[in-house]
């Protein structure tokens, strides 16, 4: 089947999947605004885009010139593609009001107060309804050309990494580390890092974020290293804490607490489990081996189009009920202040009871370089 053609039956599910969640809601229309979404469901990957989306499966692009030849080589299907030539809020007002609509949701995460209220002075004879993910929610569960960028991100990802591991050595900094890092994403085929590298060494590994410094590493210090790579707008999160030379035995151990919660956190990504089940089945053993108090963040998270999915107040991740296809992280961590920390992080896919490790760098034995 031509790539094209596949792209367009994928696309034609996703949406579907969202008209649904319209109809569920007894409206006529949703309007976006996130990139993600507006990507999710027409292929286009310009920065400024809104679209209307209605419950029978129109759809309406508003952009501007900057995107036309783009949007025109991205977006296959039927689309309609207006170049904005006025304020956007007064653009989807004119498309609005072209539409057979009484009722259209909003995405209330990403309209300001202010053009809300613009966008109901404008338009009298329409309801809007400020609501929160609904693309959100199609998207938690990953469609066969969405795993495979994904995979693709993560490969990426965990190549770079491997080639970074010869760099580090005594006196040379994160930033070193983690601009070359950033650099081989690109080399490697990828589009660049998906966050801010994370290059914690020594006592910076206690930080659960700490983006590369100045800092220059040390003998005897742990490096915890959480990197990924965007491969076609799907985004990779691995995390690996490595030894510079021989460590503190303590620091030794926790590496090995932590292999171990997070090996019994991936067992228990199986479909029907929530997040919650998952983060219980690694924490009571960090609990029990005395370092709870250590692990102070949540078990993983969603990740797809964004780093972070599946972790917002309207689909937070420790009540979601896990399904087939939906790919996340688990990374518990322990982080000793002023000492150190170690964190170890996959992305995982779900496949009923059998969760597949989508990253597969060595892990089980501390890397000592």
């Amino acid at each position: 089947m031509p790539a094209n053609q596949e792209l367009l039956m994928l696309l034609n599910k996703r949406i579907k999947n969202v008209t649904d969640e319209i109809k569920d809601q007894n409206a006529d229309a949703l309007l976006i605004f996130n990139q993600a979404n507006y990507r999710y469901l027409t292929n286009f990957t310009g920065e400024e885009a809104e679209l209307i989306l209605t419950k029978d499966g129109d759809r309406v692009l508003l952009s501007d010139s900057r995107f036309k030849d783009q949007i025109r080589h991205q977006a296959p299907g039927e689309l309609e593609v207006v170049m904005q030539t006025m304020d956007n809020i007064k653009e989807i007002s004119h498309q609005l009001q072209k539409l057979p609509v009484k009722k259209v949701l909003v995405e209330g995460e990403f309209i300001s107060a202010s053009q809300f209220d613009t966008l109901v002075e404008q338009n009298p004879d329409i309801e809007f309804v400020l609501c929160n993910e609904l693309v959100e929610k199609a998207r938690t569960v990953k469609d066969e050309l969405e795993l495979k960028a994904l995979q693709k991100a993560i490969d990426i990802s965990m190549q770079s990494f491997k080639e970074i591991l010869p760099l580090i050595k005594p006196g040379v900094t994160e930033k070193a580390i983690g601009a070359k890092l950033d650099y081989l994403f690109k080399i490697n085929g990828g589009e660049g890092q998906s966050f801010e590298t994370i290059i914690a060494s020594g006592y910076r590994g206690s930080w659960a974020h700490g983006v590369a410094s100045d800092k220059k590493i040390k003998d005897g210090e742990l490096i915890v290293i959480d990197f990924g790579s965007f491969y076609n707008g799907y985004t990779a999160d691995i995390t690996r804490t490595v030894a510079l030379g021989q460590v503190d035995s303590e620091l030794e151990k926790i590496y090995h607490i932590v292999y171990e919660a997070q090996r019994r956190g991936i067992e228990a990504a199986v479909a029907g489990n929530t997040g919650a089940d998952i983060d219980k089945a690694a924490r009571s053993y960090i609990t029990e081996q005395g370092y709870g108090e250590f692990f102070g963040h949540g078990i993983g998270h969603g990740i797809g189009l964004e780093i972070h999915e599946l972790c917002t107040p309207a689909m937070p991740y420790s009540k979601e009920v896990m399904k087939d296809n939906m790919a996340i992280t688990v990374e518990p961590g322990i982080y000793l202040p002023d000492k150190g920390g170690v964190r170890i992080e996959d992305d995982i896919l779900i496949s009923g009871k059998d969760p597949i490790t989508m990253s597969n760098l060595p892990k089980k034995e501390l890397l000592v370089l």
